[in-house]
């Protein structure tokens, strides 16, 4: 579909954007066994670890989907990224996108996100979880029910602008603090995420083992530290 075509395109731009910004590597916990399924890693100086995944509409599945994540370094004062979109071949039926704070006060990264983000509006958006308020900055956009057109073109450019933000920014030497230890925070995001039933009903729906979709979520997708 023309939408699917679109969305595939976005990912290329940030899989090329990370490939500039960063070092892609081999995750080795990760078993590249499931067909459509495509993952991939990079780190660098200051991040510990980005992924960017996208499941495309093969045998059982009629959806494409794309997650992206992106932990700092233990020592680096940035948010996680967080990327999720959702679509069948005519609409994004859920795209949520946040920098989620790991350390409490005020951030030029959630400045930038605030000003991205404020002027738009949704359709549908989506009231959030308590797991999810627990990890989640205030003004994350979560939507449904996004159709081809104006809104995905919004949705789009946001994200492009967003990641491209964050990784042009992210090597700035202020976000640096040798005393600074956020795994415990970036493990909170990993666990909370986890509680996330939609997650673990979505990936089951494709076919997949119980067993083999606990591997995925907790071994590459959210794996604690």
């Amino acid at each position: 579909s023309e939408l699917f075509d679109r969305l595939r395109n976005l990912s290329n731009e940030l899989r090329s954007l990370f490939s500039t910004r960063m070092n892609e590597v081999e995750n080795t916990k990760h078993v590249a066994d499931l067909e459509g399924w495509s993952d991939y890693f990079w780190e660098s100086d200051t991040i510990r670890k980005a992924h960017l995944k996208t499941i495309e509409p093969v045998g059982k599945n009629k959806l494409w989907l794309m997650h992206i994540n992106i932990f700092p370094r233990e020592h680096v004062n940035l948010p996680i990224f967080g990327l999720d979109i959702v679509a069948n071949p005519k609409k994004i039926s859920g795209c949520f996108c946040d920098y989620s704070p790991i350390t409490g006060g005020h951030h030029p990264y959630l400045d930038k996100f605030s000003y991205e983000t404020e002027g738009l509006t949704w359709t549908r958006a989506r009231v959030m979880p308590e797991w999810a308020e627990e990890i989640f900055s205030e003004n994350i956009v979560g939507a449904g029910s996004i159709r081809e057109g104006e809104e995905t073109n919004q949705l789009c450019e946001m994200a492009l602008n967003l990641a491209s933000f964050y990784c042009m920014e992210m090597n700035n030497p202020t976000y640096k603090d040798k005393n600074l230890n956020t795994l415990e925070a970036q493990n909170k995001y990993c666990r909370n995420q986890k509680m996330n039933k939609m997650l673990h009903s979505s990936i089951l729906a494709m076919g997949i083992s119980e067993e083999r979709k606990n591997q995925y979520v907790e071994n590459v997708l959210f794996e604690e530290v």
